[in-house]
């Protein structure tokens, strides 16, 4: 009872923060909104409005996100609107006799265009259970396997997304994001960094045809590990490929270098497929494999987008 008291406990406490948060970033969008009674152009005929019927920028093309694949969009959400996108993942690893499931919920990203080409951005992992399988030897000197569990609440995060450039000729198209944790999860299962951790990406992508584009990021750290900070860089390319008007594929490589201090880089690679069930609303499946001893095994997810 304990346990299940101290996760009650974190799940009523994460909910309170996500939810001020989320109720200051609208308040934040609601002021962007009325204080701009036209377009960031100056052009009023261009306005349209949001789902609370304040002005916002018109909607004329589909939903762009930033799931399911690694690799982070370079193009930020349309001033005055917002949107949200999360899912589920499951990570599957044995290492050393070691056997470990972890399942990764909800996922959130709640973004909110402010300006034109601006957003702000508000993270959450979200809930981590991870049940572990491992043999030791017991007072009898048999060996017996033996099942573990550490569950807890993961770190917020906070930032920003910034869209720098149209793709031009042979220039890709580039954006920007900085962000940083918050010490917000459960430090008593390791499910918290217990300090802030600084980061930002560098995000671009070409288009080599209408339906088939090229894209990655690059990305830069400051995490915390048992045995203190380090500097962190990550990598991703992805292809994307659309079959129809409404389904898509991709696959991916993304990489961690080192994936933590004092140790190896982890590579993987991965593929999904998207479907835009309107304009506005997305589903998303995914799967991937580690490449090399330090990566994780497996993991599969399915998720979902959707923009106000």
């Amino acid at each position: 009872m304990g346990l299940i008291n101290i996760m009650l406990y974190e799940i009523r406490r994460v909910r309170r923060l996500f939810l001020v948060a989320v109720a200051a970033s609208i308040g934040t969008a609601a002021t962007a909104d009325v204080s701009a009674q036209v377009t960031p152009e100056g052009d009023a005929a261009k306005t349209g409005v949001n789902l609370l019927g304040l002005p916002a920028a018109p909607l004329t093309e589909p939903i762009v996100t930033d799931r399911p694949d690694f690799t982070e969009s370079a193009l930020s959400v349309p001033w005055g609107h917002m949107q949200l996108e999360g899912g589920y993942t499951y990570i599957a690893n044995d290492e050393d006799g070691l056997r470990t499931g972890e399942h990764v919920f909800p996922e959130f990203l709640l973004r909110t265009g402010i300006v034109e080409d601006f957003e702000f951005r508000l993270g959450w992992t979200g809930w981590s259970l991870t049940e572990s399988l491992f043999t030791e030897e017991n007072d009898a000197g048999r060996r017996v396997r033996v099942k573990d569990h550490d569950d807890g609440a993961t770190d917020m995060s906070v930032g920003f997304k910034v869209h720098l450039l149209e793709q031009q000729g042979l220039v890709p198209e580039f954006g920007v994001i900085g962000e940083m944790s918050l010490p917000t999860g459960s430090r008593s299962t390791g499910k918290s960094a217990g300090d802030v951790e600084p980061g930002a990406k560098l995000l671009w992508s070409y288009d080599l045809s209408e339906d088939l584009a090229l894209s990655g990021n690059f990305n830069f750290a400051v995490p915390s590990s048992d045995s203190g900070r380090f500097f962190q860089s990550a990598a991703s390319v992805s292809l994307s490929y659309g079959l129809t008007d409404r389904l898509g594929v991709y696959t991916e490589y993304f990489g961690f270098y080192p994936n933590d201090r004092g140790g190896d880089c982890a590579h993987y690679a991965n593929g999904g497929f998207t479907f835009l069930v309107t304009d506005n609303f997305q589903l998303d499946i995914r799967s991937g494999v580690g490449l090399n001893e330090e990566a994780d095994d497996c993991f599969v997810g399915a998720g979902f987008a959707i923009r106000f």
